[in-house]
């Protein structure tokens, strides 16, 4: 009996993902083809737990080529195509078959759903549509060399239809786009085909995401207006997309009130798409328009159900405009909202490292250990998978006993950094003992800890000074930095001895900001009165450092020394709301006065001077120049009222 449907691969050193794509499918598909260009790692070898139908092909920069040839051996009445960082919901794909098989091969093609997560941990999800199912049948296969598209041999029309099929791809992972060089490779691909002549409105949409990927935004954008100049269907998927894109080009390129006349364009022919709303609201944020921000993402968060329609990207729908709302909570120390907003944030993905990161700032601030244990647990947000990320997080506001109360439930799991939390116990709150820790101090494990981060330069600064005498693994270890300039003055200055070393701005900074977190202020003392003597932008950055942390007076004593020219926004937010503070509005004003002038387009400066100033003239002239380039801001004109 002729199989059903035939699994068609082309692969090259796809060992780190082929066994979780494979693994996905191999109880539902009939037959797996693999095709490999030129793999030198293990992937034939994995392959070969899968299927005997693994051929090779030279690569000749042409996926179509590689594609049909993988096509040639497949023996179903159906194709389905996916790429080796791919994976399929093995219950999704069986309703997928089963409706394909009701469908009695009224249709060519099938389009599936790619949810491609993106980002350092896939912390951001962009969806596109893509045809990957298609009869065996000799009369379809692929033309292009990149980006490729099914044609019918005949020059018939394919009748196509979109299922239900949900692909998940982590290839756009920043890590996986380097390391394969992704960008070079597609880049070079397309410029052949470009040489070719073939140049329409497609070609350019993918020139467009070539030059974005890499961060050549005024090119990407050439492209993307020429590619929609060149649309022939308004209707076809990427045209959409296209609008997107030239959005997040125009605001990359701070071309941001350009930005809002694309948006407001857009809202009205993609009235239910969460995208528009969301970007205009991202221009709020990104130009100090917090209260106008507030009010954009609030409206698609309360209204949800109103956005139907994902263009492109899902988590533009709830995910991130809770998170925004959260960071404007939080900006405004407004706790509760933002507790809400980035614990909404967790319930819809639970492994979001920057709204675990918020949620036990936050709660550590108001909170004990079983209180906060209690809530995280409560609302199901702590998990095998996440607890690394809230141990983190635990240790970035210097509390191990709440990192230890968390991996209670996870302890077999993670044995090694239940020992690290012991610790960090150690040294932040000189509580256990050095003996539960002996074995951490092996070089190879200490270097592990140290590449991830877990341990830092600061821990065993501490560790020696109370334990290193002792003879233990600890101070074995510590011989191997015995003749290490930079621990050495390190070591010299937290012990308030003379430190005559020029040591790296970097390390100094990272030092004072682990001392403040751990609450070792007597240590934090003498690196400041080391650092005091440093010139530079450096000492700007100790004073927002020190700000950050609650040390509004001696931070405002260093902001008071340093040079101006290396102020940022938030150094100026930082002096004028420590003026306002103090019931000084005259000179937060002018503070406000100057930073307009170097910061033109951040709206919170134009706030400042509008709700506080008595001068009519002063006011008049800051709210005309304000309404030029905030012309739609709600905020601006209820200052006005």
């Amino acid at each position: 009996m002729k199989p059903f449907i035939s699994l068609c691969m082309i692969v090259k050193n796809e060992e780190k993902v082929l066994d979780r794509c494979l693994t996905s499918v191999v109880n539902s598909v009939d037959e797996i083809i693999i095709v490999d260009t030129g793999s030198i790692d293990q992937t034939k070898e994995i392959a070969s737990r899968y299927t005997t139908k693994i051929y090779d092909f030279e690569w000749i920069n042409d996926f179509s080529a590689a594609r049909n040839f993988a096509a040639s051996k497949a023996t179903g009445e159906w194709i389905l195509v996916l790429d080796a960082d791919e994976y399929v919901d093995e219950e999704n794909f069986t309703d997928f078959l089963q409706k394909l098989k009701d469908d009695n091969g009224e249709f060519d093609t099938y389009y599936a759903k790619i949810i491609n997560f993106t980002g350092n941990f896939g912390e951001n999800l962009v969806q596109n549509f893509h045809d990957r199912i298609y009869k065996n049948n000799g009369d379809i296969s692929y033309y292009r060399q990149i980006h490729e598209q099914f044609k019918n041999n005949k020059n018939k029309p394919l009748k196509n239809k979109h299922s239900n099929l949900v692909i998940f791809h982590s290839g756009y992972l920043n890590q996986t786009v380097h390391e394969k060089e992704k960008n070079r490779r597609n880049k070079e691909i397309l410029d052949q085909e470009m040489k070719k002549g073939v140049t329409n409105a497609f070609d350019y949409f993918n020139y467009g995401n070539e030059y974005c990927s890499i961060g050549e935004y005024s090119k990407a954008l050439d492209a993307y207006l020429e590619a929609y100049k060149r649309k022939t269907d308004f209707r076809l998927s990427w045209v959409s997309t296209t609008l997107i894109q030239i959005i997040i080009c125009l605001i990359n390129l701070k071309r941001y009130n350009d930005a809002l006349n694309v948006i407001e364009d857009a809202e009205n022919i993609y009235e239910n798409s969460p995208e528009f709303p969301y970007f205009k609201g991202e221009i709020y944020f990104l130009r100090g328009q917090l209260e106008d921000a507030k009010t954009v993402f609030l409206q698609i968060t309360n209204n949800s159900g109103k956005y139907n329609h994902i263009i492109f990207r899902p988590d533009l729908k709830e995910q991130r405009p809770h998170q925004r709302l959260g960071e404007i909570f939080l900006l405004q120390e407004d706790y509760n909202g933002a507790i809400y907003h980035y614990s909404s944030v967790l319930n819809i993905n639970n492994n979001d490292k920057v709204s675990i990161k918020k949620v036990i700032y936050i709660l550590n601030k108001f909170h004990s250990v079983n209180e906060i244990s209690d809530f995280l647990n409560s609302k199901g947000l702590v998990s095998l998978k996440n607890v690394s990320d809230y141990v983190r997080a635990c240790f970035n506001v210097g509390n191990p006993a709440l990192a230890l109360c968390l991996l209670d439930n996870f302890y077999e799991e993670n044995k090694l950094l239940y020992k690290v939390a012991l610790l960090k116990k150690l040294v932040i709150n000189n509580e256990g003992s050095i003996k539960e820790i002996n074995g951490i101090f092996d070089k190879k494990i200490i270097q592990h800890l140290f590449d991830s981060n877990w341990v830092n330069v600061v821990d065993l600064l501490l560790l020696k000074k109370e334990y290193g005498d002792k003879d233990n693994d600890l101070s074995i270890l510590l011989k191997d930095y015995e003749h290490n300039r930079e621990f050495k003055a390190l070591e010299s200055l937290i012990d308030g001895k003379n430190c005559n070393e020029m040591l790296n701005e970097g390390l100094l900074l990272f030092t004072l900001q682990t001392l403040i977190c751990y609450k070792k202020y007597t240590l934090c003392t003498e690196v400041l009165s080391y650092m005091r003597n440093l010139k530079g932008k450096i000492i700007v950055q100790v004073a927002a450092l020190l700000f950050s942390n609650g040390f509004k007076a001696e931070a405002l004593q260093l902001y008071d020394k340093s040079d101006w020219n290396y102020f940022s926004e938030q150094d100026f937010i930082n002096i004028i709301k420590s003026l306002l503070e103090t019931d000084n509005p005259t000179g937060a004003i002018e503070m406000a006065k100057y930073a307009v002038m170097i910061f033109e387009e951040d709206f919170r400066f134009y706030g400042y001077i509008l709700e506080h100033t008595n001068e009519a003239a002063l006011f008049t002239l800051t709210f005309n120049k304000a309404k030029e380039l905030f012309n739609d801001s709600l905020h601006l004109d209820k200052l006005a009222m």
